[in-house]
């Protein structure tokens, strides 16, 4: 019953005393629950059910029906706002605390001592608002992340370039000047996070600024410009294009074409063909290239991109 209500409601169980503690433990120990988190558990079947972001906002919902006073901020307000679709940054709940209380921090959840913990309200979480929000990723988070967030929520339109620009100017914090250079360096042309975490990468590593989300001279069976995630076009008229590996186009049915993998495996590399036919250089690499660094930096290189001297 306790279960049934849980997942109706988007939750997981927590105990409210010692002899549920031991309850759910022993129940955990024969296969019926599992451990998600903070003393959180959840039904085995129904925990498999869900996607990486919707067990990251479960864990979320339930924290703050188990902690009402709790404010969530960071990259966990981001993925509640809907701004941050990052694995990595739900391994971690981050939640601000308004003075220097001493609170002791868990194995997943970690404590920020802010001036301000005004909050709103979303999908029945308190969280920092959009612009605190931004505020705080952009200056706590590694470049590349801190990009990815920014980048999302110029390209979802929830705020524009000179609002974010002045919202970053008013908040109360350090390392103001850090924010305002990821919000200098964010497009919102990038398709995705993966994208923009890679540009983080790109311009850190002092590579030429791309073109991103190019349009090629070539063109699909529609008559519409075939697109390029990234493209340089170097002094000498080179043209080197560097393509991030979509396998999520692959394993999500609702992004076949045709509804038919194969159909979608044929049109990838038909796109493809087309592309590396009016262009000198290309390059594909995978998410986990661009994390580890060196191996993109070597692709890069041996395609020829100008990087920057200094």
């Amino acid at each position: 019953m306790m279960l049934d209500q849980a997942e109706s409601n988007r939750l997981c169980i927590w105990s409210r005393d010692d002899a549920e503690r031991q309850m759910m433990r022993r129940r955990q120990s024969v296969g019926e629950l599992i451990h998600v988190g903070a003393r959180c558990y959840a039904r085995p079947s129904y925990w498999q059910g869900l996607t990486e972001f919707e067990r990251f906002r479960h864990l979320a919902r339930s924290l703050s029906g188990k902690h009402p006073r709790w404010v969530f901020g960071g990259p966990t307000a981001a993925v509640m706002h809907g701004v941050c679709d990052s694995h990595r940054q739900m391994r971690t709940v981050h939640r601000v605390i308004a003075g220097n209380g001493m609170v002791r921090d868990t194995d997943i959840v970690t404590s920020h001592y802010v001036t301000d913990a005004s909050y709103v309200v979303v999908d029945g979480v308190k969280v920092t608002s959009l612009p605190r929000t931004v505020f705080d990723c952009a200056r706590w988070m590694d470049f590349p992340d801190a990009l990815a967030v920014v980048d999302a929520v110029l390209r979802q339109g929830a705020m524009g370039r000179a609002a974010l620009h002045d919202s970053l100017l008013r908040e109360r914090g350090r390392y103001v000047g850090r924010a305002l250079h990821v919000l200098d360096e964010a497009t919102g042309r990038t398709y995705n996070g993966g994208e923009s975490y890679v540009y983080g990468v790109i311009l850190e590593e002092r590579f030429a600024k791309p073109t991103i989300q190019a349009e090629m001279p070539c063109r699909n069976e529609n008559g519409n410009p075939d697109r390029v995630d990234f493209l340089w076009v170097t002094g000498d008229g080179r043209r080197v294009v560097a393509e991030l590996d979509g396998r999520i186009k692959y394993r999500d049915e609702s992004m076949y074409r045709n509804g038919s993998l194969p159909d979608t495996i044929i049109a990838e590399k038909e796109r493809e063909e087309r592309v590396r036919m009016v262009v000198d250089g290309f390059v594909r690499f995978s998410f986990a290239e661009a994390y580890r660094r060196a191996p993109l930096v070597r692709k890069l290189e041996w395609a020829g991109v100008p990087r920057l001297l200094g």
